[in-house]
């Protein structure tokens, strides 16, 4: 503008050094009406119809539905892994067990225990049974405090030193008797053990002899009168000699056998002598005063059977009222046991996918969880915005998903819930959600593994063949009421409206316009 001006203002001048006649004419009727400011002119658009989709677009990756961790209240062996990654299972399947056998113990123990509560408990309900406790009681203290008294006021006894040395006297003079009686009974053993082996040397001798006569090679001698007479009679000599032998040496091995069988009692000579040296230690005992270990034994003694008599007369004074709670407590003891017991079983909470298995069968497990339980039959979808797309999303809201791995199809679904909280991803902050996918498109594609990625389209809002106007014809007049300026007779005209789905173009009418209204979006000015 200011080259224009400069421009007219030469030329001017020049046309004044021209003539003045002509420049005054020219600065009149051409110049200064250019000086003036031009009418401003009115930018319009005219109402449309057409869809208007507001969305925002986000990532996002399939998760389960539900996951849980499961593992054993306490530390064990691993005695039984039934799944793997991959297998599905159903409520209450066993999946896993540790060993038991400290329950299994636990729970017999726990058993006993309630057995001998309610013994105790039916005792309690008869006070006889309790007046006799209380009397075993009194006549075992009476006995312990006896025995206490007599080992504190110990003096050696003549009769019973005398009885001991009598019993020793006896007791050595058995050892001696049992001693000469094994030496007897080994030199007859040994007497039989040498005519059995003289009866096994001759029989030796006969058999060799035997063996001579009937030697096949002499066969021939048979055959020569002068010599068959004399061979036969050897060999009938040789004959009736084995015989003779035999027999001898079976009487010679009876006779052995039954020496032997006098000597085989091996512990007679022990027995003896043990027999002896208790009486040995019985004489010490009459002849030695007792010393502070018995003294000890003897008042604990006492002292044990004070606090059994005083069990006793409680349990008489309570009645079957405390033995009701022995027997409740035990019931719990039982209770608890078995719980233990049944804990040892690791089974299913739900239905699912086994997704994870840490341990293996051998191996110790406890509170750590080993084994991970998702529910794969309804994915769901963590999805992350942008900050800045906060507003366009919201509980109920549609989504479609788009997975990396199934570019042509798409998955419909409706967000759950919106984190209250951002989060920073990729060290920005960004909004998280949850989508449920319907299940229908999922029949098809049930081994869609969970950590799938996707991108995730939020649908705020679809109107489809809606009328529509450029944002910028709006005016707010308060919030959430507008109006627009409506072109009419070439004047705009001032008119309210209701508006509906809204982007950052385009806004729909719901009421207050029709299709083809020509309406004002700004002014634009001219030069």
């Amino acid at each position: 503008m200011f080259r224009r001006k400069s421009f007219w203002t030469i030329l001017i001048v020049i046309l004044i050094a021209a003539g003045g006649g002509g420049g005054y004419y020219y600065y009149h009727n051409v110049y200064l009406p250019e000086q003036e400011p031009a009418e401003p002119t009115i930018q319009t658009a005219k109402v449309r119809r057409g869809d208007l989709v507001v969305s925002a677009s986000g990532a996002g990756t399939l998760v389960p539905a539900s996951e849980i961790e499961l593992s054993f209240p306490g530390n064990g062996l691993l005695t039984e892994l039934n799944v793997q990654i991959g297998d599905i299972v159903r409520a209450g399947d066993v999946l896993a067990k540790q060993d038991d056998t400290g329950a299994r113990k636990a729970v017999a123990a726990a058993e006993l225990q309630i057995l001998q509560a309610e013994i105790a408990l039916n005792s309690a309900q008869d006070t006889s049974a309790a007046e006799d406790a209380v009397g075993l009681a009194e006549s075992n203290l009476a006995a312990a405090q006896l025995k206490l008294d007599e080992i504190l006021n110990w003096e050696p006894d003549p009769q019973e030193i005398e009885q001991a040395q009598a019993s020793l006297q006896a007791a050595q003079a058995d050892y001696d008797a049992v001693v000469d009686r094994d030496s007897r009974v080994w030199d007859i053993t040994a007497s039989a053990r040498v005519n059995l082996e003289q009866a096994e040397t001759s029989l030796e001798a006969a058999q060799a002899a035997y063996n001579v006569a009937f030697d096949p090679a002499r066969e021939w001698e048979l055959s020569d009168p002068r010599m068959s007479s004399k061979l036969e009679n050897e060999r009938d000599a040789a004959l009736r000699a084995l015989d003779k032998e035999m027999a001898d040496l079976e009487v010679a091995q009876a006779n052995y056998n039954l020496a032997l069988a006098g000597a085989s009692d091996e512990g007679g000579q022990l027995n003896a002598w043990t027999r002896v040296l208790n009486a040995q230690a019985t004489l010490d005992k009459a002849q030695t005063a007792p010393d502070q270990a018995e003294i000890q034994a003897a008042r604990i003694q006492v002292q044990q059977a004070e606090v059994s008599l005083r069990q006793a007369q409680a349990n008489l004074e309570a009645g079957p009222e405390q033995a009701q709670l022995t027997f409740a407590q035990a019931e719990l003891n039982l209770a608890a046991a078995q719980q233990d017991l049944e804990r040892a079983t690791l089974v299913a909470p739900m239905d699912g996918t086994i997704i994870a298995v840490a341990a293996q069968a051998g191996e110790y497990v406890g509170a750590n969880p080993f084994i991970t339980l998702a529910d794969l039959s309804q994915p769901l979808v963590e999805l992350y915005l942008d900050e800045t797309d906060l507003d366009k999303i919201s509980p109920g809201l549609k989504v479609e998903v788009i997975f990396d791995a199934l570019p042509d199809e798409a998955f419909a679904g409706h967000v759950l819930r919106v984190d209250p909280v951002l989060v920073t991803v990729d060290g920005a902050p960004a909004v998280r959600g949850l989508a449920q996918l319907d299940a229908e498109p999922f029949e098809k594609h049930q081994a869609l593994p969970a950590g799938l990625n996707a991108a995730v389209e939020l649908i705020g809002g679809r109107a489809e063949d809606a009328l529509l106007v450029p944002v910028e014809a709006l005016r707010e007049l308060t919030p959430g009421e507008y109006a627009v300026f409506v072109m009419e007779d070439g004047e705009p005209k001032l008119r309210p409206v209701q508006v509906g789905l809204m982007d950052y173009a385009n806004a729909e009418i719901i009421s207050g316009l029709e299709q083809g209204n020509v309406v004002s979006t700004g002014i634009v000015e001219t030069e």
